[in-house]
């Protein structure tokens, strides 16, 4: 390899051919997103840190090419919405984006409302398990409550007979709610979403049950403004204006 080639980087000359390569819709929302970093950095803190949420919402991107399809001011909305929060979009799971009526919903993760939790400095822990067919289950509320419950083995197929999430707090509490599954039917068909039988309902399922204990045991947990915030909107798409966010095709 002679010297001019070896100095050669080719990274930015690769990563315009792949820019290129996008459909347009993909190309818009690249656009939209880089024109607005700005203000993703402001949320989020550090370059490294903006960087790599970019690189999250990039690769989530092209894995759901439904969503690349919705309106790109609420997927844009929905990426600082989870900024604002400090949360992670992708593996993690702390929120999800999902296509629905051609817009992208924000649908905060049950790891995403137990991070929140945790930032209150008055949670210690936070378990969220199914409990499964032929598992040891035993609850009881009131004056002497307890919780205790045993797996008897790996999931498999066994048949899902409820859900619970229990917290363990500073100050001694140890509050838990159970759901069985009507109660957590319900909350699906509650959700625009889940009566479609689309989004994280359906590709995350054991996840959405465990949201839905988790959700449910936030009554006795001590809120925050940013976890309040997370929860009131869960489930709606970040309603954006020009000012908000910089148009596609405008001038820097």
């Amino acid at each position: 390899m002679d010297e001019v080639t070896a100095k050669t980087d080719t990274a930015p000359i690769r990563a315009e051919l792949e820019t290129v390569a996008q459909p347009t819709a993909h190309k818009n929302i690249i656009d939209l997103i880089n024109r607005n970093e700005d203000e993703l950095a402001k949320l989020l803190g550090t370059a490294l840190t903006v960087e790599q949420f970019k690189t999250a919402a990039l690769t989530y991107l092209r894995l759901d090419p439904k969503l690349v399809e919705c309106n790109p001011y609420s997927i844009v909305g929905g990426l600082r919405l989870g900024a604002q929060l400090g949360l992670s979009l992708g593996p993690l799971g702390h929120f999800y984006l999902a296509p629905h009526a051609g817009e992208a919903v924000f649908i905060l993760g049950y790891r995403g409302m137990v991070e929140l939790a945790y930032r209150s400095g008055k949670v210690r822990r936070i378990s969220a398990m199914v409990v499964r067919e032929g598992d040891a289950f035993t609850f009881r509320y009131g004056t002497r409550p307890i919780l205790d419950h045993a797996p008897t083995g790996p999931p498999g197929e066994r048949e899902w007979l409820a859900v619970y999430a229990v917290a363990e707090l500073t100050n001694g509490g140890k509050p838990f709610e159970v759901l069985y599954p009507e109660d957590v039917e319900a909350r699906r068909k509650r959700s625009a979403l889940g009566k479609t039988g689309k989004g994280p309902w359906a590709t995350y399922t054991e996840a959405m049950w465990r949201k839905s204990a988790v959700r449910q045991l936030q009554r006795w947990l001590p809120q925050t403004p940013e976890s309040a915030h997370g929860l009131a909107t869960d489930e709606t798409v970040a309603d954006l204006t020009d000012d908000d966010v910089q148009e596609v095709g405008d001038e820097e």
